[in-house]
């Protein structure tokens, strides 16, 4: 595990490549959604079939965001969340939450059927399971609560297909597992079809008020259009806070050839951190999809991280090889519910959907058709469970405090804290050197050259750390991630590249 190129999701590698013209002059459109993952595509989709003028804006590529290196389960049962949220919010908001979820897991079913989409749509149940005597009461009280708002639960004593003892499990029928980036793809071509217009390969930079919106892009080009939804996992917009009311989290996964035979369920166990299972169909044969050991972004080693998801899953399974490795991140609200609805405070026209908690793909889709009925001037029935604008800190005041303070002593000890030099980094390796304003990224790639970057994040100035796995340099306060090579944007908040080292702007 020395190359960067290592580290690559499968479902990357086993999809086409998508090849949208870059947008290269002014236009307008009715709607203008930014980012192609399954929110902004799923948006568009809906949007361009009720006969929108939308144009879809993606800084990379379909799916190059979380979509593409998701664990691809499509389901409602979202570890233990329900008793949580009832507790919380009441049981009504809890059952809004898991009516959302089984929604968007029925649109796309019927999208996979309507379109003919092949991606390896496989109804499958779903558990969340347990390890330990103690931790059954937590799943009875999960399953009583979601039969009470009429989702498919119940509990199963054991999983005859792991071949680890478990003491119980929630159980959700029903539910179902996918390729998400050919699904996504494919809703892509759909969308088009219908009279959307996607342009790849296009960052946008800001969003200016006024009427009609004006969106900016890197190489000087504007869309404007009378709504805009921004759908880049995390807002690139700071207006709403979003970037202090969630925190980013990185997560691992493997893809396993067993010796036997694979378990056919999907699976989360009740653990901190959880490990997720699944079954993934490749060309070669069945394979296990192994994820779990999440943390902070920008905290860690990355590496270690997938040596103990590997040690993990050797205790459990006979494991023949491992084919891939990949990470994701997703952003965990402070309150256990997503962001969908207006970019508050600013005016109607600007939508958004974020915090996700790593379940994005159901309840992503819910909200991108929660958008595209607020674009089109319509209210839609989950629009108050899930308003931004919601104040919720009582229910997570503590989640919010401690992330908050985490970001505020990065940005400080970041940048007296003493590093290596520079003339230490082996090829493959990177550090920050220097102290206060004039620190520097600086990575030996695998010739031995030296690329050096401002090691300040462009969103909101932290302190970057290197990324040795995937080999990008990663913001611990907001998690925006850059390329270690040229400094360019992997991942937002941020829109900026790294300034080089010797640019002090």
């Amino acid at each position: 595990m020395t190359a960067a190129d290592s580290f690559r999701s499968f479902w990357v590698d086993s999809a086409p490549t998508s090849s949208y013209p870059a947008l290269a002059a002014d236009s307008d459109c009715d709607v203008v959604v930014i980012g192609a993952g399954i929110v902004g595509v799923t948006a568009a989709h809906r949007l361009s079939s009720e006969g929108a003028r939308v144009t879809l804006l993606e800084a990379r590529h379909i799916g190059a965001g979380a979509t593409g290196y998701t664990t691809g389960k499509v389901s409602s049962l979202n570890g233990l969340v329900y008793a949580r949220l009832a507790e919380d919010f009441g049981a009504e908001t809890a059952r809004v939450y898991g009516e959302a979820n089984e929604a968007g897991l029925a649109t796309i079913a019927d999208l996979v059927a309507q379109h003919g989409i092949d991606c390896d749509f496989r109804r499958k149940p779903n558990f969340t399971y347990t390890e330990s005597a103690g931790g059954r009461t937590a799943l009875e009280r999960e399953v009583e609560v979601a039969r009470s708002i009429d989702l498919p639960a119940g509990l199963a004593e054991g999983a005859e297909e792991l071949p680890f003892p478990i003491a119980a499990a929630v159980r959700f029928t029903d539910q179902a597992e996918f390729h998400a980036l050919r699904y996504l793809q494919g809703l892509a071509a759909a969308a088009v079809s219908a009279g959307c217009t996607i342009h790849e390969q296009t960052r946008v930079v800001g969003v200016g008020r006024g009427k009609p919106c004006r969106v900016a892009t890197e190489d000087g080009s504007v869309v404007r259009a009378g709504a805009v939804i921004v759908a880049t996992h995390l807002p690139i917009l700071d207006r709403g806070l979003f970037f202090a009311r969630t925190h980013a989290e990185r997560s691992y996964a493997l893809l396993v050839r067993l010796t036997g035979d694979v378990p056919q369920g999907m699976y989360l166990s009740d653990e901190s951190s959880a490990h997720s299972l699944r079954a993934v169909p490749t060309k070669g044969g069945e394979r296990l999809l192994v994820g779990g050991e999440s943390h902070k972004a920008g905290h860690g080693d990355p590496v270690a991280r997938y040596e103990e998801l590997e040690r993990w899953t050797r205790e459990r399974f006979e494991v023949e090889a491992i084919e891939h490795r990949w990470a994701t991140q997703d952003h965990i609200s402070h309150d256990l519910l997503p962001f969908v609805g207006r970019l508050w405070p600013f005016g109607a026209s600007l939508l958004t959907a974020t915090g996700f908690r790593k379940w994005g793909l159901a309840m992503g889709t819910s909200a991108a058709e929660t958008l595209a009925e607020l674009a089109l001037g319509r209210k839609h029935a989950w629009a108050d469970a899930f308003d931004p604008a919601r104040l919720s800190l009582r229910h997570g005041l503590g989640s919010f405090v401690k992330e908050n303070a985490d970001v505020g002593a990065r940005f400080v000890g970041d940048r007296v804290i003493k590093r290596r030099r520079q003339e230490e980094l082996a090829p493959g390796e990177g550090t920050v050197v220097g102290a206060g304003l004039g620190q520097r990224a600086v990575y030996r790639d695998d010739s031995g050259a030296l690329h050096s970057f401002s090691a300040r994040c462009t969103h909101l100035g932290c302190i970057l750390n290197f990324n040795s796995a995937e080999r990008t340099w990663d913001c611990p306060c907001h998690g925006s991630r850059f390329d270690a090579t040229d400094g360019g944007v992997v991942e937002g908040p941020a829109v900026r590249p790294l300034a080089d080292a010797d640019d002090p702007s």
